[in-house]
């Protein structure tokens, strides 16, 4: 008879918990203890230190979880030292419970022998529950005494602002009171970006520029590359004019709280005010929200679908000279400086006319357009047998194409990626726009294939090519915008070329249906 395989979780609440390594052998210990005496065979132990049991995004969770709902089998059951250390919200621990009973894994508590029958069923929601409330209380509690140690002027114990170190100030009994002091070769950094920013080397820079010239020096921020949101943060923060605010957002759910409930806590400067206040004035000056506008603003004609030829992130709109003139930028290039990408910078108004050009002299021509839609000409017969072949080698195209949304999704669920992870958001956004496009690819192949007359005419073709000149050259800045995304799928600009993709599919779609019926609200809204 095979053993029964279980896996352990374990878990403590805080980081100072963890790094006693106290409490985690502990439970590991008592959980393989438990399992030798049923029998079970531990195949694996999932640790999870310093993660609060109200939050359901816990990497090591959310990994134990992956596992155990796997075709495979890899365990029976997942034992814990008590279910508080599983979950402390109810909602959350009831669907988990499931979740892992629908793939026949049980969760055990060896400290709470419940049984797995309707009363045991009771009493485990029961437990819950009592959990759930005594984790918020006692999440109110500390709350309550880390205001009151800010009240009084002490640090509350999370990692200090850049340019600054913990010291113990005095011990209450067993408690250390920390305060924040100054670390030196951090307030360098500091004072050298205020100085960059005030202009005081110089013409004042800007937040990209100072990120440049930081990166490009090799100074980083305790090993990490400075970005523009990183500069300006410290900019704007008043913890360097000895101000700093304890209790500005909530912790949970990072959203901002009112200046009322904010805790003033004086600490050593590193700014002196008068620089603070011109750093701020400048930063103001090139605020595009109060800075009047210089320009028409419009949608921008190849916004989703211009791409640096270098590295692949999006160009985005970008201005210069106070705004007077529109660029498009490697939005990589804009944020970390010329040390991630050599990118591009190309006037707005230059890009836009080359491309639409391009279209309109080696697409939108009637004589070009006819040989780019040549195979769509061709009788129904003919069309027949190439479009079967072509819908099959469509849908499993289509196949591994969702195959692999779903296995980014799952690395993120597991928490082997991180869900905000710029890198992965564009490669979630393009394996879904190619996904929705072959859709449509299989959709017309399949509508056609039930046709018995051509669908497209030589007559429809110039008739459209007639018609989305005019729309593209004479257009609102919004149908132009939706109109060129018919023609095109993706824009790769170099400083030697520029590369223009596109699907025949929904081109030859477009033209046997006319723009009069095509829908044009997605592609606006997309």
């Amino acid at each position: 008879m095979t053993a029964m395989k279980a896996a352990i979780y374990v878990r403590v609440s805080t980081t100072r918990q963890a790094e006693s390594d106290l409490s985690i052998p502990d439970q590991v210990s008592q959980c393989r203890s438990y399992c030798d005496r049923q029998g079970w065979q531990v195949v694996d132990v999932f640790t999870e230190p310093g993660a609060s049991a109200l939050d359901e995004d816990r990497p090591a969770f959310q990994e134990m979880i992956f596992k155990a709902t796997r075709f495979d089998h890899p365990f029976d059951h997942v034992v814990v030292h008590s279910l508080s250390r599983f979950s402390r919200d109810a909602l959350h621990s009831e669907l988990y419970v499931r979740q892992l009973r629908k793939a026949g894994v049980e969760l055990v508590s060896i400290t709470q022998d419940i049984g797995q029958d309707g009363s045991g069923e009771f009493i485990r929601k029961v437990l819950n529950i009592f959990d759930e409330h005594q984790s918020r209380e006692n999440a109110k509690h500390v709350h309550r005494a880390m205001l009151e140690n800010a009240r009084q002027g002490f640090w509350n114990g999370a990692r200090p602002p850049f340019g600054y170190d913990t010291v113990v100030k005095e011990m209450r009994g067993a408690k250390e009171k920390k305060v924040l002091v100054v670390n030196e070769d951090e307030a360098r950094t500091v004072r050298l970006i205020f100085n960059l920013a005030a202009g005081e080397r110089g013409r004042p820079l800007g937040v990209k520029a100072i990120a440049t010239h930081l990166n490009e020096r090799g100074i980083s921020r305790r090993g990490v590359r400075f970005s523009t949101g990183g500069v300006h943060d410290l900019l704007t923060s008043t913890t360097y004019i000895g101000q700093h605010h304890f209790n500005r957002n909530d912790s949970r759910n990072r959203s901002a709280r009112p200046p009322s409930q904010w805790i003033d806590l004086q600490v050593p400067a590193i700014i002196d005010e008068q620089t603070f206040n011109a750093v701020q004035g400048l930063l103001q000056s090139r605020n595009p929200k109060r800075v009047a506008p210089r320009v028409v603003n419009g949608p921008t004609l190849l916004a989703g679908i211009a791409r640096c030829g270098y590295c692949g992130a999006a160009l985005i709109q970008n201005t210069g000279k106070g705004g007077t003139y529109r660029y498009y930028c490697c939005s990589r290039k804009l944020k970390e400086g010329p040390l991630s990408c050599q990118g591009i910078r190309m006037r707005m108004e230059r890009l836009d006319d080359i491309v639409i050009g391009e279209i309109l002299e080696h697409v939108l021509n009637p004589a070009r357009l006819t040989v780019l839609l040549e195979a769509y000409l061709k009788s129904a017969t003919e069309r027949a047998d190439r479009n079967k072949h072509e819908i099959d080698r469509l849908r499993q195209k289509h196949r591994d194409t969702q195959a692999a949304l779903t296995r980014l999704l799952s690395l993120v669920e597991s928490g082997l990626m991180e869900a905000e992870d710029p890198a992965l958001k564009e490669r979630l956004l393009g394996l879904k726009l190619q996904r929705d496009e072959l859709a449509v690819e299989i959709k017309d192949l399949q509508q056609r294939l039930s046709s018995s007359e051509p669908e497209i005419t030589a007559e429809k073709i110039e008739r459209f090519a007639m018609l989305l000149r005019d729309k593209l050259a004479n257009g609102t800045p919004e149908f132009r915008q939706a109109y060129a995304r018919m023609v095109m799928r993706e824009v790769s600009v170099r400083d030697d070329e520029i590369r223009i993709s596109g699907s025949k599919a929904i081109l030859a779609k477009a033209t046997s249906q006319g723009l009069g019926k095509t829908d044009c609200a997605p592609l606006i809204r997309r």
